[in-house]
């Protein structure tokens, strides 16, 4: 998923029109990029966000961040039409499912941290 290097639906604030196309808002746009910050490790300053001062996108989803707020990551999708030239026919926005991430935490305790 592209949204693991920091693009996609973590950077929508830089694409407000992908947010529009679906019925959101630029301001929809931004609160999702913001969520993404708290759940992520570093920001990622080779895709840069011009509407955030030039913020880096936030990349690298922390599992634990995401277990302790209960934000899941955001993604973007698309769908392209069967037949080549017809273009894009459908998009939207998800979130991962929390239980993903739940199990994920939960295994890197019994791994690296129960003795």
């Amino acid at each position: 998923i592209m949204e693991t290097l920091g693009i996609g639906g973590f950077a929508l604030a830089a694409a407000p029109a992908i947010v529009q196309f679906i019925g959101g808002t630029p301001e929809d746009a931004a609160k999702y990029t913001f969520e993404m910050y708290e759940i992520t490790m570093v920001e990622n300053n080779t895709y840069t966000i011009p509407s955030l001062n030039f913020r880096g996108s936030p990349t690298g989803i922390d599992v634990i961040k995401v277990v302790e707020t209960g934000i899941t990551p955001v993604l973007d999708t698309g769908a392209a039409h069967k037949e080549p030239g017809k273009g894009q026919v459908g998009a939207g926005i998800v979130r991962m499912p929390a239980e993903a991430f739940n199990k994920a935490a939960a295994a890197f305790v019994d791994r690296y941290l129960e003795e």
